[in-house]
């Protein structure tokens, strides 16, 4: 069910995750040659052009795998496209940028 809720939502977010994949591949986040390949096929023709296999790999192997995040782990809204690299890989808090800052300014 899981893979059917994150291809609707990059349909309906095409931009902002197309830009997430293309910080992905820039700072070689992909291991698997076959998901990079399906990655550069959704930049290059869009969510739209990709088979349902194709689909199935590539958030299976690639993006569920340790690249998503589906809520924020301090207020549980879903955690935008444009925030994930830096919760993830970054900060490694997996946490919003708002949360981020409310984070770091009770800390201050």
């Amino acid at each position: 069910m899981q893979i059917v809720e994150i291809k609707l939502r990059i349909k309906n977010e095409p931009s902002t995750f197309i830009s997430y994949l293309e910080k992905l591949i820039k700072t070689i986040k992909f291991d698997d040659g076959e998901v990079l390949g399906i990655a550069v096929l959704l930049i290059k023709y869009g969510p739209d052009k990709l088979s349902d296999e194709q689909w199935a790999f590539f958030l299976g192997n690639g993006i569920l795998y340790d690249k998503y995040i589906d809520k924020c782990d301090r207020c549980s809204e879903q955690m935008p496209w444009s925030n994930m690299y830096s919760a993830i890989f970054i900060h490694k808090d997996f946490l919003c940028a708002n949360c981020r800052y409310m984070e770091n300014k009770i800390k201050a």
